[in-house]
């Protein structure tokens, strides 16, 4: 196991989320975070804790989140605390319709006893245009 967080790491993290995704697996998700990590969404609530996360998960699904892409990634920190920023696009598919909603993340990872690495917060804003639509507490 690697002692900073490095591209394996990163990727690792990003494979998890699109595993949720597809598997439509909010307990997937949720176990990529900490148990008292938070998510800080734009519309400025707190969803604190795996079973809070996994619920906004499932409401995110909900709203037609089938995919998430990231980019321009940039990562620092050391072997226990990294932070990960980039831009993150969630697609949701509802009635038919397709629609890409772009956001700005700042991510927190932290190195657990057992060498693997974990989201512990997680903030995210909208790139314009798309906060209108968003579902409620959350992408």
């Amino acid at each position: 196991m690697n002692s900073t967080f490095d591209t394996d790491d990163l990727a690792a993290a990003h494979r998890g989320v699109e595993q949720a995704i597809a598997e439509r697996d909010s307990s997937v998700f949720a176990s990529l975070y900490t148990d008292d990590a938070a998510l800080l969404p734009p519309d400025g609530s707190l969803i604190t804790g795996r079973a809070a996360i996994a619920e906004a998960f499932d409401r995110w699904l909900d709203a037609g989140f089938v995919r998430q892409t990231v980019e321009s990634v940039e990562v620092c920190g050391d072997g226990n605390i990294a932070i990960e920023e980039g831009l993150a696009t969630g697609r949701f598919v509802c009635d038919g319709h397709t629609r890409d909603a772009q956001s700005r993340y700042l991510i927190v990872h932290l190195r657990q006893g057992d060498g693997r690495w974990l989201m512990h917060r997680d903030i995210w804003t909208s790139v314009p245009g798309d906060l209108d639509d968003r579902p409620s507490g959350g992408y």
